[in-house]
């Protein structure tokens, strides 16, 4: 490998790094720009310095530590994943995003320019075009999640008694502490009778008497 290849690939691993971090950074994640740029050209400096070892100096595995980044970065995108008092899963998405950025890494430090291509060009769509496919699969789904809370036991009771005049079916329910004001709070999942807008049906659910609150999960 020659210096320019260095430069060029390590170059490159930033701008890839940046593309991914840029959405992220967009939406005020603290897993942003920044770090996915470290992470993406931290990866591709650890597979040229294995490829340089194996090369030039004819020791060690190409493979192997490529293989330490990978399980290594496991653990920086577990700090990410975040379970609220609501039992809501927050980061997973980041996670990910720190994962594919150091594959990323890999891929352009092993030389693979069209894989690293294909597979940014993959990632960055997945993180902002197609999440318009997934807000229309949202609002095709019959599956509701949310987490609300009540006045009373009895309010409750209305509710659910409600849900089930209105045809929808009550598939988990599961009484929480409450964290926005004082009464009951409740974690809920319904089937709806029809598919809907899942806004629209919290809005839907909220004027309901006894309601107090509704956050989608």
């Amino acid at each position: 490998m020659t210096s320019e290849t260095v430069v060029i690939r390590l170059l490159f691993s930033l701008i890839a790094g940046g593309i991914l971090g840029y959405e992220r950074s967009l939406k005020r994640i603290d897993a942003g720009f920044r770090t996915h740029i470290l992470v993406c050209m931290s990866s591709c400096a650890i597979m040229l310095t294995n490829l340089h070892m194996f090369l030039t100096l004819g020791a060690g595995d190409p493979s192997r530590m490529p293989a330490q980044v990978i399980s290594g970065v496991g653990f920086l995108g577990a700090g990410c994943i975040l379970v609220t008092g609501q039992k809501r899963i927050k980061g997973v998405t980041t996670a990910a995003g720190l994962w594919s950025a150091a594959c990323l890494g890999l891929c352009i430090g092993a030389g693979n320019y069209v894989i690293s291509g294909v597979a940014l060009s993959g990632a960055f769509f997945a993180l902002t075009l197609f999440r318009i496919v997934d807000d229309r699969i949202e609002k095709k789904t019959k599956y509701l999640h949310f987490y609300a809370e009540f006045e009373s036991v009895s309010a409750l009771t209305a509710f659910i008694r409600t849900m089930r005049k209105q045809g929808h079916k009550v598939t988990d329910l599961e009484t929480v502490k409450s964290e926005v004001m004082a009464g009951l709070a409740a974690i809920i999942s319904i089937r709806l009778k029809n598919p809907d807008s899942t806004h629209k049906k919290l809005a839907e659910f909220e004027k309901l008497d006894g309601v107090l609150f509704l956050s989608e999960l």
